[in-house]
């Protein structure tokens, strides 16, 4: 299981962004994306969020899906801006 820390340049106010992500939540879900948390970032105009996923590639497909992307754009993600880091949840982890 893999825990991805995605930072998120935003051109839109933090709260349209967490309305359309949090709006997003049953797809991600589908995709085997499970939201951990997000949060703006203080002092500038973005946003943190971590997901937990057992294939930490599906976050990036999801931002760059072409029916997708619309949407992600609109929320006020400034895609190709974004900032992702990868870390691997070991089984012994709580």
């Amino acid at each position: 299981m893999f825990l991805v820390v995605v930072k998120v340049r935003l051109n839109r106010p933090y709260a349209h962004w967490q309305s359309c992500f949090d709006a997003d939540r049953e797809n991600r879900a589908a995709a085997g994306i499970t939201d951990v948390f997000r949060h703006p970032v203080i002092g500038e105009q973005a946003a943190l969020y971590a997901v937990r996923t057992a294939n930490p590639r599906m976050v990036h497909d999801f931002v760059y899906d072409p029916a997708a992307r619309p949407g992600i754009e609109a929320s006020g993600f400034v895609v190709g801006a974004e900032e992702i880091t990868l870390c691997e949840i070991a089984e012994t982890n709580p």
